[in-house]
Formats: structure tokens, sequence, C-alpha cells
């Protein structure tokens, strides 16, 4: 009988470190813990897996000649050394055009929910500090010059979902439809909306995802606001929003109108409102309007953009506890990595990546485009998102330098994979919109973002704002 119990306890130990081999090494090759994602191993890894980049290993990497690296010459690629992903150069704010007060603009993409890429993958909207657009192809010529884009309010322009020479935009009181011909735009009027004072195409939803609703909010005669979806095809009003607060002066002056501090539309077609004030009222914080209610999603906003999940359910992404949301709490294991969390019941979420620097996301995917694109910085002073020459600067070393710090990254929205593609080397610290803001094209197979990291040791003179120099760049990802 004691022979027989052996026998059975050989097996079974036999067993157990067989397993246990067999998910050491699965997590060799993957970089992520089993045990800390038990969902990544039920997930699917062949989904669309990125052209470039490393599988996440939860270690600090450290970008090298962070003092000295020069990117590659507007329309170049160079390769991350770290992570090995091309990087395509798209603007040069140092040379490409000047003001007419003798000063050079920066440029950015605008912003990480916002798609910067046609349809087609073929054309870029850019703006600059100058607060002029233009477009650009994805070799970095200019196709429409600043001169030539049409007049629009202080908003921003949105992609059409299907031609990849069609935008729209608003001026005044009235949606245009933009069509790029040759090194022209030819514009056509959508709608005019008699019933408001004038139209804005707010920070910073992007054209629903099923390519027929745009956000858009209306001055009304009281100046209150409308927070309105307006359907392309149907032409007429899918939800609306009538604020509490009120806005002084012209809505078409700002991207930021009254009480609204950003707007997203969900996979839907709902409203998710990002309020200027946070807090448990009705007009603060982040609220879905659902039609008939405000229901909470944060009262403390942080970053958040959506889409489907692989199953089919209308999701955000967030960072989501008890600090931002009484009562939430946050599915990663310390509290405040980024999670996933379902519209339809805000109590049901799963961890997307934990322990993280502040960060961007853009996603509005789904279970045929999963990814998601994360970009990461730090803001604290002194540290090594500075200048070279500015007070407080220390070049990057393993004591200052945080897991994820100033990376592009791709994550799967159920969590299985993790890719890290480039480090942006944006010295983010000096400016708000040095921070990388990486945005993921439409169908998902491209990131674009921006960076200061071609003027290490500052900004050129002649900028129009001097401490602002970025420029666009590219990672072909699929």
């Amino acid at each position: 009988m004691r022979n027989r119990t052996c026998f059975r306890c050989s097996r079974l130990i036999f067993s157990f470190v067989l397993v246990w081999g067999i998910l050491a090494y699965a997590e060799k090759l993957d970089g992520n813990s089993f045990f800390q994602q038990p969902h990544a191993l039920n997930a699917t890894s062949n989904l669309q897996v990125p052209l470039c980049g490393q599988l996440n290993d939860g270690k600090v990497h450290l970008p090298p000649d962070w003092v000295s690296f020069m990117p590659a010459e507007r329309g170049h690629s160079y390769t991350d050394p770290v992570f090995g992903c091309p990087v395509l150069r798209l603007t040069d704010s140092s040379r490409e055009e000047t003001l007419t007060d003798g000063t050079r603009p920066s440029y950015v993409h605008y912003y990480s929910t916002l798609s910067p890429l046609s349809a087609d993958d073929t054309l870029l909207l850019i703006t600059s500090n100058a607060g002029t657009w233009r477009i650009k192809d994805t070799k970095g010529n200019v196709v429409v010059s600043a001169g030539k884009m049409p007049a629009m309010n202080n908003g921003h322009p949105v992609w059409d979902a299907s031609d990849g020479n069609v935008f729209y935009y608003a001026s005044g009181k009235t949606l245009y439809k933009a069509t790029v011909q040759g090194n022209a735009v030819k514009t056509t009027e959508l709608y005019t909306f008699k019933e408001y004072r004038g139209i804005v195409s707010p920070d910073a939803a992007d054209l629903s995802q099923d390519g027929d609703h745009i956000a858009l909010v209306g001055q009304n005669s009281t100046n209150t606001l409308d927070v309105f979806v307006w359907s392309l095809a149907k032409r007429t009003k899918t939800s609306t929003y009538t604020t509490i607060c009120k806005i002084e002066g012209d809505i078409t002056g700002t991207q930021q109108p009254g009480c609204i501090h950003k707007l997203l539309l969900t996979p839907n077609n709902l409203l998710a409102i990002a309020f200027a004030k946070d807090g448990s009222d009705a007009e603060q914080g982040a609220r879905l309007w659902d039609g008939k209610r405000l229901i909470r999603l944060q009262d403390a906003t942080n970053h958040m953009d959506t889409g489907y999940d692989l199953k089919g359910n209308p999701v955000f992404i967030e960072s989501g506890n008890s600090h931002y949301t009484p009562g939430f709490a946050n599915p990663c294991t310390s509290g405040w990595g980024l999670d996933v969390r379902q519209f339809n019941d805000t109590s049901l979420s799963s961890c997307l990546l934990d322990k993280l620097p502040s960060w961007h996301v853009s996603y509005r995917g789904s279970s045929s485009q999963p990814w998601a694109a994360l970009s990461f910085c730090d803001n604290r002073k002194p540290g090594p998102e500075l200048f070279n020459y500015t007070m407080g600067f220390q070049a990057p070393s393993r004591n200052n330098w945080e897991l994820y710090e100033d990376e592009i990254m791709l994550a799967r929205v159920d969590g299985g994979e993790i890719y890290r593609l480039a480090h942006a080397r944006s010295r983010s610290a000096e400016n708000y919109w040095a921070q990388p803001h990486a945005a993921i094209s439409r169908d998902g197979k491209y990131v674009i973002f921006s960076s200061n990291m071609a003027y290490p040791g500052g900004c050129p003179r002649n900028m129009h704002v001097a401490n602002e120099c970025m420029d666009v760049y590219m990672i072909k990802v699929r």
C-alpha cells in the first residue's frame, strides 16, 4: 500500500511540475505573468499580431543616447533601438513653414481619441500651434497647405469613415463636407442648424465607428448648450443633452465650450461627456447620456476612450478606482492600472495594464480590430523628460526611469497581449503638447504620435512658441 501511495504521489508531483514548467515557459515567451493575468492563457494569440515591437516583459527599458539621439529627417524612418519598430518622421517644425511674423509653427496630430489618418490611410490632418490645419501624405509631403484649408470654427475636423478624401468640419452654425481634390479642398454645405447661434466639433470626439454619426455642441439663445449626435445619412439628431451650465461669448471660438471639457461617442452612438469640473453632481466628472439620464462613469476625470470588447460589449478604457469614482474598484493588482469597463454595467471591469505612469489611450476598436494604442509620459520636475539644459534635467537611469515611461504601446482589449513599440523620446515635462498623445488609425494599421525628440537641447530660437517644437511620427503596426 505504501508503494502504491508513493507512486500516486510521484505521478501527482510529476504532473504538477510538468504543468508548472509549461506555464513558466509560456510566461517566458509572452512576457506576461500567468498568475497576475489569468485571462492571458485563454487569449487568442494570433489576433493580428503587430508587425513590430516586443511582447511586454514587465521590465524597465532605458532609452539609449537620450541626450544626443536624433531622429531621421522628414520623410525618412529610423528604427527604435530598444523595441525595434521603424518610426517614420512626417514633419520638421524647424524648417517647413514660416509665419508672417518670421517664426515657425510646431506640429501635432492633435489628440489620442481623434484619428488623424484618413479612411484609406493615405492622408493626415495635422494642426499647428498657430491654430491652422494642413493635410499631408504618409511620406510627409504637403498635399493641402494651411493657406488652402477652409475656415473652421475653433474645434477640429474629422475624417469620413470610408472615403479617404473626405472630412467634416463646422463653421458658424453650419456643418460642412470637405473633399480633397489635388492640392485643394472643395466644400459642400451639409446642414445649417438655424436653432443655434453657432456649433462646434469640440475636444475630442472622432466620427462614430459606424461612420454615420458626429458629436456636436450647439449654443442656444439662452447660452445653454445642446450636446448632440447628428446622423449624416438621416440628417437628424439621434441624441441630445441640454446643459444647465451656460457659455459666455461665442461658441465658435472655443473647442471646450462652457462646462464641456471633452466629448466622446460610445460605439453604439451615445454621448460620453467629460465636464470641466470634477465631482458627484450631474454636470461634473464624466457622464454617459443614455437619452434619459446622466450615468456616472467617473467623478474625477482621467483619459479614456471607447469601443467594443471581443464579445461585442460597449466598453471604455480608463483608470477606475474609488479615488476617481466612489464605489468603483480597480481590477489590477496595484489598484491603479488601466481597466476595460462595460458601459452597460460599470461594475464589470477587467485589467488591461497595471503599474503605469501618466497615459493617453486611443481605441474605438472591436473584435476585428482589438488593439488600443497607449502612450505614456511623466511630467515630474526634476526628471528626465526635460530638455538637456533645462534646470532640473536628469539623464535617465535605473533610479529615475519608470516602467513604461515615454513608451508607445499596443494593448489587446482583453489584456492577453501587450506590445511595446518604441520610446516616444519626447521631453513631455516641457509642455502639454509634448506628451505623445498616440492615436491609432481606424483600421488599426498605424499608430501616430507627436514628440519633440528632434530638439533634445531645446527648441530653436525662432519657434512660434518658445518651448514648443513638436513633430509628428508614425509607426506601421499591421
